[in-house]
């Protein structure tokens, strides 16, 4: 099964939140999996930013995120010094996409952020960049 075997849903409410609450009932199901095959380094959920196993988990996720990215990458196969460019696997590509947002969304939720403060740093970082671009920092 794939995203093409699934119809798109209707979402009622935030989309952000919607997506933090799904990756929440997410994280319920695998930490059982992951506890049960000796991988979980932390129960903590969020994590304690200040401890091993916290600092552990969360490169773990991040590491997580990069390996799918660079899943993401390699459906991009054209190089400037072909001759000859390939059609781009396109779907192949977005769901890549999506499975990195999926852990960055994990990530978020592992630092105790939800889908509002996310959205503010996010908007705050976004003002600083704005002001950065103006006085040519």
């Amino acid at each position: 099964m794939n995203i093409d075997d699934v119809k798109e849903s209707e979402i009622k409410g935030d989309k952000l939140e919607t997506i933090f609450k799904r990756q929440l009932e997410l994280i319920e199901k695998y930490h059982v999996i992951e506890k049960a095959n000796g991988l979980l380094i932390t129960e903590d959920v969020p994590v304690d930013l200040d401890s091993a196993k916290g600092q552990q988990r969360l490169k773990d996720f991040a590491w997580r995120v990069t390996e799918e990215l660079g899943e993401a990458m390699n459906c991009l196969k054209n190089k400037p010094w072909k001759q000859t460019q390939m059609e781009t696997d396109k779907e192949h590509f977005v769901e890549e996409i999506a499975d990195a947002f999926h852990f960055f969304i994990e990530l978020c939720i592992l630092i105790g952020l939800d889908a509002e403060s996310l959205t503010n740093i996010y908007l705050k970082k976004s003002e600083v960049n704005k002001f950065r671009q103006r006085s040519q920092y």
